[in-house]
């Protein structure tokens, strides 16, 4: 296989599994939306629509003084629209290097272009994703393709490149597999799952759920969270990363009659008053 698809492929997935893991997202119920709006809300990314008159400017990234903007044509079909925001986002989570980047048909072969394709693929259908939905749910090829969100054209490239990660040298099977599941026989493309089912979960599972990412999603949703939602907060050794994480997250820790609790804050949200109120009732309750 590609290594520029297995290199990028590897990088995309170490950020985007380690989302699923910490907010524990259903596989067979995931949008590539949870992971973009995540995305643009926690680096402050504005996302414009526009129409580019040479029809041949897909989107654009800039970065600079007034900070960065993804833009996507307005007149696409909303599964190219998805691509494209996707691809947008590639250039910054892959730390492409310059201020300004334009997919347009012209450029497609360019490295940078590439790699944020292959990124876009990767969060628009990813391995794990794909696994629960062909082979644990036997999803026909239609109803992953509506349910992600992506064209048809998009979704068969995908499952061509997916397969040739774990099958090299067998592409007219693979593309055999894939055909023949576009319309409706589900039987090779199933046993090709079947043999790399194991390698794809192990992958997923390298990651764990990370405390503070899920307490600093918790404290974003609600401005309060405690040690009976996160045990882990209980251990004071933590406390530092989480505060170093924000510097609006306060946390303590209160105890009565051998009970303790600990708790963070959002101190733009709540006071110290009114969060340890909020944690005395939860102690009262325990």
């Amino acid at each position: 296989m590609d290594e520029l698809y297995t290199r990028v492929s590897s990088a995309t997935k170490q950020v985007l599994y380690q989302y699923i893991k910490d907010l524990d997202i259903s596989l067979l119920n995931y949008n590539f939306t949870y992971f973009f709006q995540y995305c643009i809300q926690e680096h402050q990314i504005q996302v414009i629509s526009h129409h580019f008159s040479n029809n041949k400017i897909e989107g654009l990234t800039v970065v600079d003084e007034l900070g960065i903007s993804f833009s996507y044509e307005r007149d696409n079909p909303k599964v190219k629209q998805n691509f494209t925001l996707c691809h947008e986002l590639g250039h910054f989570i892959l730390r492409h290097d310059g201020n300004y980047f334009a997919e347009s048909i012209d450029n497609q072969e360019n490295l940078l272009e590439r790699e944020a394709n292959i990124f876009s693929a990767v969060v628009l259908m990813p391995d794990i994703v794909l696994l629960s939905k062909i082979y644990y749910s036997c999803d026909a090829f239609h109803q992953v393709q509506n349910s992600l969100e992506v064209s048809k054209q998009a979704l068969f490239f995908r499952l061509l490149d997916f397969l040739r990660e774990y099958y090299s040298g067998k592409d007219s099977e693979i593309k055999q597999a894939v055909e023949t599941y576009i319309e409706g026989d589900n039987a090779s493309i199933y046993r090709m799952f079947y043999d790399i089912r194991e390698q794809i979960i192990e992958e997923f599972h390298q990651f764990q759920p990370s405390l503070i990412n899920q307490v600093k999603q918790r404290v974003s949703k609600l401005g309060f969270t405690t040690s009976q939602e996160y045990p882990d907060l209980l251990n004071q050794d933590n406390w530092k990363a989480i505060k170093e994480e924000n510097i609006n997250l306060k946390t303590w820790l209160i105890y009565n009659k051998g009970k303790s609790i600990a708790y963070v804050w959002d101190k733009e949200k709540f006071s110290d008053e009114e969060a340890r109120k909020k944690a005395e009732i939860q102690l009262l309750l325990m």
